[in-house]
């Protein structure tokens, strides 16, 4: 009977701690509950965590309530934690939860979560572009630009929607002429697009000269 409780307490005490702290706080301190209880991670499948993790995802971003949106992020922390558990040199999951974090405004967490994918691979595209949207999202255009320009010199530079996001952030800074350019990529990638063409055909009207842009650089 002393046997059987020594070896319970320890499983009690491994669950309710998963309870208490979820995968997203548990891969922020270092602790992992499944460890802990002898979980063996190498029998987790990665391919299906990702797919489970990215439905819960869409779900959560697509949610029509707050509730069910909560719900469906912390489903799929819970799926790229493992994730991350299971391929440790995998950006990919650190990457869609710096995501979550940031959509449920936990700044410091997302870029804690960012700066893990960053250590794996420094230069990738994906990673990159979703750390240049959290800081966009801030109003925080320069280190925003940054880590586009990143994603668009490392495989991203026929991808429609950074051209656009590109054309759109160099025309917040002033620098009109370079968002034609990336506005004029944005459309042969993609054509068809009137508001585009009609965005280009208004900065080509514009003197560039006397843009604010410019102005600055001159002084």
């Amino acid at each position: 009977m002393i046997y059987r409780k020594k070896l319970v307490l320890p499983l009690l005490l491994s669950i309710i701690l998963f309870c208490q702290y979820p995968p997203s706080i548990a891969s922020d301190s270092g602790y992992s509950p499944y460890q802990k209880a002898g979980f063996d991670i190498s029998k987790l499948n990665p391919k299906s965590l990702r797919a489970e993790g990215d439905m819960y995802f869409v779900n959560g971003f697509d949610s029509s309530t707050e509730t069910e949106q909560k719900k469906y992020y912390q489903l799929a922390m819970q799926k790229y934690y493992l994730l991350s558990q299971a391929q440790p040199y995998n950006y990919y999951p650190y990457v869609q939860m710096a995501r979550i974090l940031d959509e449920q405004k936990k700044d410091k967490l997302s870029k804690k979560n960012f700066f893990k994918a960053l250590n794996l691979d420094k230069h990738n595209p994906y990673t990159n572009f979703y750390f240049g949207e959290f800081y966009i999202k801030r109003n925080m255009y320069e280190k925003g630009l940054k880590y586009y320009l990143i994603a668009y010199n490392n495989g991203y530079k026929d991808n429609f929607v950074t051209n656009l996001k590109l054309a759109e952030l160099y025309e917040k800074l002033g620098d009109l002429k370079k968002s034609e350019e990336l506005y004029k990529k944005a459309d042969e990638i993609s054509p068809g697009d009137l508001s585009i063409q009609t965005k280009i055909n208004d900065l080509d009207l514009l003197n560039y000269e006397k843009s604010e842009y410019y102005h600055t650089i001159r002084e």
